[in-house]
């Protein structure tokens, strides 16, 4: 796995020696685990209170690459001490497919406040849901109308009062790459015969490979409006007429050339990061591999095992590790738990949106609100109206403003209420344990840390925060769910037997 090292150092009592001691430990750790550093990033003289750091910035955009999976850092108040900060960008780290990975703990703080975190983010997830719900059925009822949706509008056509119509000076382009085409023109002649007349695609880019295949490829051109899944002949205006396009369609499959063997199905090993030996106590990652039947299969390993044979630790299935941990999350899912849960997040959202700046904006308020009540009574005893009228107008206009920066110091520390988190537990308890999206936002969400141990009391240990105590789930004893490590040379993995 690709990763990256954030480091981090405030200007109070800290140096370099600091970002070299926590470079240092995130190497090491790196290297136990198997991870790839590509890249580090270091604030120097930099506070966590706050997101205004430069190279902090800067690594988020750069997860948008895609070029690493985790970002290393040696404990976690390095990325962030605001909890509300970390949950934002940690969200923003996920769906750019990047998790934060702690050199010296698993657990940030607390399980309450750990578990607050996930909770921030899966609200905002939930909440961002049903926002594109609605957006979505807006969409729908333009689309029902043929209107134009917001998306890209293809080379050939221009929008008029949310309509598409035929664009008079692309229209003949389009025409152009289809009769190229049919007329025995590779892509390579037609990409370059169109670059080098100052013809752009409908983005305003060169023409490569990509662009030709998608015009010649549309059905637009056949006047069919398309939006997700709902198709309306005659929608557009056509400008390829049948025939043409058809023939395009069979000329296209008879020049593609046979595809290459498919490579090995990349799937999302949900207890990456989570998951540790109980035996050496390093990572358990995911890997897969071929039989000499060809068949494709995944586990769960150890690193240390797999790489320097120094573990005895047995790989596992994954779909057999995922379904344990999955049901046993489920099954902590009790009224009484959620409502545990529910309390201890929503005193603990209380007390942190209590900060330090709002306990002094209500104490100005207060002494605002006084001194503007002594005014008044000041005025009701018939003393200098005209003064304290001035004073009172002034005492109003700084309320008004203390309340203004109030109202957005809670907007950024927001309150969870408990019925707010339990309505947000309520949807993990009744939610479908085989659906692959439920089941990655519940372990994504509520666990911890995972520990397998083999032997006569072979075992997963999952410390979820539904359960602090943790689970204890018997493993088959049995070569069932194990791969037993048996390689068949270049082919790859042996299957297990009873499977």
């Amino acid at each position: 796995m690709n990763v990256i090292i954030y480091a981090r150092y405030s200007s109070n009592a800290q140096s370099e020696q600091s970002i070299e001691g926590q470079i240092k430990a995130c190497r090491e750790y790196a290297e136990r685990n198997g991870y790839k550093i590509i890249d580090e990033y270091i604030d120097r003289a930099m506070t966590g209170t706050t997101d205004s750091r430069p190279e902090f910035l800067r690594m988020i955009a750069d997860s948008a690459k895609r070029q690493f999976e985790g970002v290393l850092v040696y404990q976690l108040d390095r990325f962030a001490r605001n909890r509300y900060d970390s949950a934002t960008y940690k969200s923003k780290l996920k769906k750019n497919g990047v998790k934060v990975l702690s050199v010296r703990e698993n657990i940030s703080d607390d399980a309450s406040g750990v578990l607050m975190e996930a909770v921030l983010e899966g609200m905002a997830e939930y909440f961002s849901a049903e926002l594109s719900q609605k957006v979505k059925r807006g969409l729908t009822l333009n689309a029902e109308k043929c209107l134009f949706t917001g998306s890209g509008v293809p080379l050939g056509y221009k929008i008029i009062d949310k309509k598409y119509a035929v664009n008079e000076d692309e229209a003949p382009v389009v025409k152009r790459i289809f009769e190229m085409y049919l007329g025995g023109k590779t892509m390579a002649t037609i990409i370059r015969y169109l670059n080098e007349n100052g013809v752009k695609t409908s983005r305003g880019n060169p023409f490569n490979k990509n662009s030709i295949r998608k015009i010649l490829t549309n059905t637009r051109y056949l006047g069919i409006y398309k939006y997700a899944d709902i198709e309306i002949p005659g929608g557009v205006p056509q400008i390829i007429d049948d025939t043409t396009f058809k023939q395009a369609q069979i000329l296209m499959q008879k020049n593609k050339k046979a595809p290459a063997r498919a490579k090995a199905i990349k799937d999302n090993y949900l207890l990456t990061t989570k998951f540790f030996c109980g035996h050496c106590k390093c990572a358990v990652t995911g890997f897969s591999g071929t039989s000499h039947t060809s068949k494709f299969y995944q586990y769960y390993g150890c690193v240390t095992q797999r790489r320097k044979g120094e573990c005895n630790k047995k790989s596992a299935r994954k779909s057999y590790i995922e379904d344990l941990v999955a049901n046993a999350i489920m099954s902590t899912l009790t009224d009484e738990h959620i409502d545990d849960m529910a309390q201890k997040i929503s005193e603990l959202s209380a007390n942190e949106s209590n900060t330090d700046t709002v306990k002094r904006l209500k104490k100005l308020l207060k002494e605002n609100e006084k001194a503007t009540d002594n005014l008044v009574k000041a005025i009701e005893v018939g003393k200098a109206v005209d003064l304290f009228s001035a004073q009172i107008e002034k005492r109003q206009t700084e309320h008004a403003d203390l309340k203004t920066q109030l109202a957005r110091e809670k907007l950024i520390h927001p309150t969870l209420t408990f019925e707010e988190v339990k309505f947000f537990f309520e949807k993990f308890k009744n939610g479908d344990v085989n659906d692959p999206v439920f089941r990655i936002a519940l372990i994504d969400t509520l666990v911890s840390e995972i520990r397998t141990f083999d032997g006569d009391n072979a075992r997963l240990e999952i410390y979820c925060y539904a359960n602090e105590n943790g689970i204890k789930v018997p493993l088959d004893k049995s070569t069932k769910g194990s791969s037993k490590g048996h390689l068949v040379r270049s082919r790859g993995l042996e299957p297990p037997r009873h499977c």
